[in-house]
Order: C-alpha cells, then sequence, then structure tokens
C-alpha cells in the first residue's frame, strides 16, 4: 500500500519545480520549460509502483517521474541551465533528463518517438530473462502517431514486460476518435482505465508491472486526468480533513523546498559550461579509443581555432 503523505510530497516537490522553471522560462534565463499540466500526483502514482531496476520513459513533462527516482533539485536545474553539472553535458533540450544510474530514458520532444525504444528495452529484458519492467508514459496526441501502434503492436507479439501509460484529459487535438485503451484491442493488449487518484494509479500500475514481470506482457493503462479543480490542492484539503497532514507542518515542509530551489537555482548558474570539446562526445561511437571521424575531427579542430580567436 501507497503511503498517500508521502505521494503528496512528491507531488508538491514537483509542482515547486515546475513554478521555479516556468518563472525562468518566462524571463529568458532558460530556452523553455514543458510543464507538467497539473499532472504531478498521476506521474508520482506510477513511478512509486516500480523497483530501483526498473525502468522509466517519460516525456518532457514528466519531470516529476525523475525526482521520485531519485533526481536532486540540483541535478534538474543543472540540466535545464545546461552546465558543467548537466549529466547530458549540455546534448539535450530543457525537459528531456535522463539518467543511467536512475533508470531514466532519454524524453523524446516528438511526441511517440521514445515509445517504440521503451518497447525495444523490455524485449531486450525479456530476452535477457531479467526481472525488468519498463514504464512509458505518453500523451493523447501520441496515441494517434505510428510510433504508439508500432510499439504496443510489437510489445504485444513479444509479450514485453511494458506498461503504456497515457495520461487523458481531453484537451489535446487532434483527439483520438476512439478511447486510448480501447486500441489495444487490435494488438491483443491488456487495457485498464482509471481516475489519475495517486492510489489508484499506484495500484493499476503495480498490478501490471506485476503481470509483466511474471511474463504475462504488456499493459495498455489510459489515467483520466482532472485538472479542474487543482488536484493537488484537493488532496491537501482531504489530508488536512482527516489529520494526516496539518498546516504548519505543510508551511514547513514548503518553506524548505523553495530554500533548497533557491540554493539550487543559484548555483546551476554560477556554474562553467561544459569544456567545448563535449559537442563531440557522444555523438559517434569510434573506434577501441574512441576517436572520431576525420569529418568530425575537422569539425573540432575548427571550433578550437575559433574558440582560441575570440578568447584573445
Amino acid at each position: 500500500m501507497a503511503d498517500l503523505l508521502a505521494l503528496y510530497r512528491h507531488a508538491v516537490r514537483a509542482r515547486l519545480l515546475d513554478d521555479r522553471l516556468a518563472v525562468l522560462s518566462r524571463a529568458g534565463r532558460i530556452g523553455y520549460h514543458p510543464d507538467a499540466q497539473r499532472a504531478e500526483l498521476a506521474i508520482v502514482g506510477a513511478v512509486s509502483a516500480l523497483t530501483a531496476e526498473d525502468w522509466v520513459f517519460p516525456t518532457p513533462r514528466d519531470h516529476a517521474a525523475a525526482l521520485v527516482r531519485g533526481a536532486s533539485a540540483q541535478q534538474y536545474l543543472d540540466h535545464v541551465v545546461g552546465n558543467e553539472g548537466d549529466v547530458l553535458r549540455g546534448h539535450g533540450t530543457p525537459g528531456t533528463y535522463a539518467s543511467r544510474a536512475l533508470r531514466i530514458a532519454s524524453p523524446s520532444v516528438q511526441v511517440s518517438q521514445h515509445l517504440t525504444h521503451a518497447a525495444g528495452l523490455a524485449w531486450a529484458a525479456r530476452l535477457r530473462k531479467t526481472s525488468e519492467v519498463v514504464l512509458a508514459f505518453f500523451s493523447e496526441t501520441a496515441a494517434d502517431a505510428g510510433d504508439f501502434h508500432s510499439a504496443v503492436n510489437f510489445a504485444g507479439v513479444v509479450k514485453a514486460p511494458i506498461v503504456f501509460l497515457c495520461k487523458t484529459d481531453g484537451s489535446e487535438a487532434p483527439a483520438p476518435d476512439v478511447e486510448v485503451h480501447a486500441k489495444s484491442i487490435a494488438y491483443g493488449v491488456r487495457a485498464v482505465e482509471c481516475s489519475a487518484h495517486p492510489l489508484e494509479v499506484f495500484d493499476r500500475v503495480s498490478e501490471a508491472v506485476s503481470l509483466a514481470r511474471a511474463g504475462e506482457g504488456p499493459t495498455l493503462l489510459e489515467v483520466r486526468l482532472s485538472i479542474e479543480p487543482d488536484p493537488l490542492e484537493k488532496l491537501r484539503g482531504a489530508l488536512l480533513a482527516e489529520g494526516t497532514l496539518n498546516e504548519d507542518a505543510d508551511f514547513a515542509f514548503r518553506r524548505e523546498l523553495l530554500a533548497e530551489l533557491e540554493q539550487a537555482t543559484v548555483a546551476a548558474f554560477d556554474k562553467p559550461l561544459p569544456p567545448i570539446d563535449s559537442l563531440f562526445e557522444h555523438v559517434f561511437a569510434g573506434g577501441a579509443n574512441g576517436e572520431l571521424t576525420s569529418i568530425l575531427e575537422g569539425q573540432r579542430a575548427t571550433v578550437r581555432a575559433a574558440r582560441e580567436g575570440t578568447s584573445r
């Protein structure tokens, strides 16, 4: 059974980070920020159902998933700023945080492209006979894209251990002609739908993960969001009413988080940019010593010369 107060606090942390990144984006301090659209509770409920060995394939709006998996505010802010502390060394746009250590795959700015990658990793886990399960988030719009159909079809055929989770609120266009979960019938995949209450999402994902781990194949889960009224504030009111949370503790918790975010923001902008040679790291699988092709070597020499010229 999930701890509802813990889920609430994960969501509060994600919301406050969301608010901070939105301010930085509007001020022109970072490139842009794809906000979570008030879906934090559904995200934290789903990710909390995983174990440390499982993988998450998020979208750029699912930064809450990274926090639940163990990413710190400093790590995430280093990423969106693109400084030398960014694990991606500035190669990814804001919202594409990834971590091999935390088993968070790189989000795709294309709405459905990551789904085929997620299905492939899940298939690899089945071939290796490991107990890893993949959780892949996607939007309502993605369910109309070819990659979605390819991924679900393939996962169904090979019984890949994966949970496809679609967050729907009916606001995206073009909207699917049929309910997202109903599309599973074409591929022989288990279909489930539920509300976005974090405990219900946790239970449905836990069940799907257990089935996947037991070799029963994928699940297509449609989580129905209702963002009016704000679900986070609604849950806060319920927790206060039942005595699980009190005003003073909640205020102190939020004040502590805001202080952490302020410190992390200042530190992120104080850090230098990645070294110029990082532009050429992890873009080509070279020989035994990792050497670049002659074309890339020439480009690197040009960049170095230009950098040296501007620094004189």
